[in-house]
């Protein structure tokens, strides 16, 4: 007895082992994709617009001047301006045209648009023998 039972022990696992194994269903077939009709159009064709882009530094005007000569005559500083020029300064006169002082031209020999390199050359040229009576004029 003990015989039977075990061999219906046994076909019973192998008939368990050799079942079929449940598939996974397919995936369903994709669905058909709708085709959009486009009427149809004027079309017109635009040449592309190439646009030159330039990058530079804004340029400050300068607005300090270290100042060696102020005249009331327009000839002098004229005079003096030329000296300064064949001296290899970038000279210029400067004539303000209202306010206090307008009568005078003033004759620069440097010209500086920042402030802290316009008074560290004032300093250096006011120490320099016989610059010492150079100013620095500030253009608003």
């Amino acid at each position: 007895m003990k015989r039977i039972f075990l061999m219906s022990a046994v076909v019973l696992f192998l008939g368990a082992a050799c079942k079929e194994k449940k598939q996974a269903p397919p995936p369903p077939p994709p669905a058909p994709k709708a085709e959009v009709v486009a009427e149809p159009q004027d079309t017109v064709e635009v040449a592309p617009v190439q646009e030159e882009v330039v990058y530079a530094e804004p340029v400050e005007p300068d607005k300090y001047f270290l100042i060696s000569g102020s005249f009331q005559e327009y000839a002098n500083a004229e005079k003096y301006q030329k000296e300064l020029a064949n001296q290899g300064f970038s000279s210029e006169i400067i004539h303000r045209q209202h306010g206090p002082n307008n009568e005078f031209y003033r004759v620069s020999y440097q010209a500086y648009s920042s402030w802290k390199e316009a008074l560290n050359n004032l300093e250096a040229e006011r120490n320099t023998p016989g610059k010492e009576g150079v100013w620095l004029l500030v253009k608003k």
